[in-house]
């Protein structure tokens, strides 16, 4: 169930995304560059329709590199935000923020690509200690806030939700969960870890495309808006 009040806070989705033809690299030899491509892009407009269903979610950025993804974007009505050139993660979702504060953001969330079976429930579950929840019940804190969802193995940063979004570094990559929460600490501000299933399950290894393969429909055609 979504929720139904119209935002009280400026929050803003971030989706960065590399070039579809490279993700997944690990995959390779399962999968092909186009198939590993297509299956990136199914999980996108997945992600999209999702966070366009979250009332709290004010707008939504994809920053990328490939056409593709950024036409994915435009398609739900999201911002493109082309990089002149693959520039890592940490610098995309840097720059992402910084566009989003500057449309007057005063939260962000960040979501990776590869969330096979990334829900609206999910996105509510992460904004809950911003904006309340469905049953009207008033968010945690006022004070700076992150809320975070690692991955199954406690080591990456799956979702990550900042409130104010500026002046945050990201640390993406192995062991960033802690790096980010370490981080927060140190700044002051209130964390709260949030477990949602489909934040946690994410698309890295021979076992996880084993585990996720016959759950959904990977290849089906791209959902639109």
């Amino acid at each position: 169930m979504t929720m139904s009040r119209r935002p009280t806070m400026g929050i803003w989705a971030i989706i960065p995304v590399k070039s579809l033809r490279e993700s997944k690299r690990r995959l390779a030899h399962l999968l092909s560059a186009d198939e590993r491509a297509q299956l990136i892009e199914c999980f996108l407009h997945n992600a999209l329709a999702a966070l366009n269903q979250v009332t709290a979610v004010h707008a939504t950025i994809v920053i990328s590199s490939d056409p593709v993804a950024l036409a994915a974007a435009r398609r739900h009505g999201a911002h493109a935000l082309a990089e002149t050139a693959p520039c890592g993660l940490n610098t995309a979702v840097a720059e992402a923020v910084a566009f989003a504060v500057a449309q007057g953001a005063t939260g962000v969330l960040i979501l990776p690509a590869d969330l096979p079976f990334l829900c609206a429930a999910d996105v509510e579950a992460m904004l809950a200690v911003a904006v309340g929840d469905e049953n009207g019940r008033a968010p945690a804190a006022r004070r700076p806030t992150i809320a975070i969802c690692t991955d199954a193995a406690r080591n990456g940063t799956n979702a990550l939700l900042l409130c104010p979004p500026a002046g945050f570094t990201f640390h993406y990559g192995p062991g960033s969960f802690s790096r980010h929460t370490a981080q927060a600490r140190r700044r002051g501000m209130r964390v709260h870890e949030v477990c949602a299933p489909g934040l946690q399950f994410d698309l890295d290894t021979e076992a996880d495309w084993l585990a996720c393969r016959d759950r959904v429909d990977m290849f089906a055609p791209a959902p639109g808006p």
